[in-house]
């Protein structure tokens, strides 16, 4: 069944909007995420974690706001720490009192908020898999639980070690197992995670991790749709005793109330960029050529040197050498064409753009598969933390495929625009306090999917997309 098919079961008006929906749904391509190069991995929870920290803050108003977090326990670890700053951890239903407070109390400590890279004993980068292989072996384990002290979290953890060479695929990463100790963070969002799946698919009997492929058992459901090789996002499958396969694509986030997790982190040229087929290849080459000048310029005035005799390869060492704050002043720079052609080639195309960015984001051909009656595909946020010596497990949030379709219907149907995020201030314009180029996914005059175009790390790679939806976004889901 197409796409457009079950619009009309869902809503048999079906306006003109939704039928040219149909006619744009052959715009997807392959696409990779390139690994972040900087992390906030160091843990801060006590003032001798301040002493130790190399970096240039303020000391007398960072242990000032550390001793303000610890009252308000929004996590063990309220801060993580890194080379460019920090960041507040499990914070961010409480951003504007912290941001008040900081204003007062610790002016000339920049406030960001996100959960960092660290482990549970610090200093660790942990894998985006492990929560992954975590979910996968405490369903194998059947897992389904509410919160937990340390004691019982560590004793759940240790029976999910011993289950982790039978889930298919994890002998690819052996090392992985070892980051469930002490990681009491993932194992929060993996219960949620487990408590759900384990209504869908009752009796599990064999559990799939798809972060190294799909095995023999499941590659039949996760054909090429549209060109794109790996349509079928799901980051682990389960087979239940009834026969049937049931996938997931993982996120997690700390509390109900946080910032959902991004949507997408995918670059936006390149070989597998997401607009390659959107937008179509002149474009492309436009913005591309936007691109090369700009660096080209960048190298101009940072070294002096003349960029016609240079190969890529020079360029890209060129480029790779500049430190990340020079580079961001330069990105932020009116003359980075590349940036404002980006804007100027999206907001041309804004309609076409938007209807296959949403079709992209939510998989929407996921239904296809879904008519042989073997498969389901959900989309799946494991909620929860650590704090307080305790494991606080809340209710995941899991969509089903009719459901996204239901969702999106709604959307579709109503007037959808692409306009410059309000109260944001793009690279190039003056004031603008971020190397970024922001957009807002309008449905109706209500704001529900918030676009970043960012670098993140390594500037000889191509900059990615972020999506984060919208509580307006969320709403419609209810």
């Amino acid at each position: 069944m197409t796409i457009s098919k079950y619009y009309r079961q869902l809503n048999p008006v079906v306006t003109e909007k939704v039928n040219h929906v149909a006619k744009l749904r052959g715009h997807l391509r392959e696409f990779t995420t390139f690994p972040l190069t900087e992390a906030y991995n160091i843990p801060i929870k006590s003032e001798k974690d301040v002493d130790s920290f190399d970096t240039k803050l303020d000391k007398v108003q960072l242990k000032s706001l550390l001793k303000h977090l610890l009252k308000l326990k929004t996590d063990d670890i309220p801060i993580a720490g890194g080379s460019s700053g920090i960041k507040i951890r499990s914070a961010q239903d409480k951003n504007d009192e912290i941001r008040s407070w900081a204003k007062e109390n610790a002016p000339d400590i920049k406030i960001g908020f996100g959960q960092g890279s660290i482990g549970k004993g610090g200093g660790v980068k942990i894998s985006e898999s492990t929560q992954e292989l975590m979910v996968a072996a405490l369903v194998l384990n059947k897992v389904v639980s509410g919160n937990l002290d340390e004691s019982s979290a560590v004793q759940i953890i240790d029976e999910a070690k011993k289950v982790y060479d039978k889930i298919e695929g994890a002998t690819g990463r052996p090392d992985l197992v070892d980051q469930f100790t002490g990681n009491f963070n993932d194992l929060a969002t993996a219960i949620s995670s487990s408590n759900a799946i384990l209504k869908v698919a009752k009796n599990p009997v064999k559990v799939y991790w798809t972060g190294q492929g799909w095995g023999p058992d499941i590659a039949k459901y996760n054909p090429a749709i549209g060109g794109v090789k790996d349509y079928n996002s799901s980051d682990i499958v389960v087979k239940d005793s009834n026969g049937k396969f049931y996938g997931f694509s993982l996120k997690k986030k700390a509390k109900s109330k946080d910032v959902d997790p991004t949507l997408i982190n995918k670059p936006i040229t390149g070989k597998v960029g997401i607009l390659k087929d959107i937008l179509g290849a002149k474009n492309i080459v436009t913005i591309e050529k936007s691109k090369e000048q700009f660096f080209d310029y960048v190298i101009y005035k940072h070294y002096k040197k003349n960029t016609n005799k240079l190969s890529s390869k020079e360029k890209g060492k060129l480029i790779g050498e500049i430190s990340q704050k020079q580079m961001g002043i330069y990105l932020k720079d009116p003359k980075n064409t590349f940036f404002r052609r980006v804007e100027q080639v999206l907001s041309k195309n804004a309609e076409n753009f938007v209807i296959s960015f949403i079709e992209l984001l939510f998989r929407t051909k996921m239904q296809d598969i879904e008519n042989t009656g073997e498969f389901e595909f959900y989309l799946l946020t494991g909620i929860g933390r650590f704090v307080g010596g305790i494991v606080e497990v809340d209710v995941a949030e899991n969509k089903s495929t009719p459901q996204i379709i239901s969702a999106l219907t709604e959307i579709f149907n109503s007037k959808l625009t692409m306009v410059k995020t309000p109260g944001k201030l793009n690279a190039w314009e003056k004031g603008s306090g971020a190397a970024k180029v922001f957009f807002s996914i309008m449905s109706g005059g209500k704001n529900i999917i918030d676009l970043e175009i960012r670098y993140k790390g390594s500037y000889t790679a191509n900059p990615q997309f972020q999506a984060v939806a919208t509580p307006h976004f969320k709403a419609i889901f209810k």
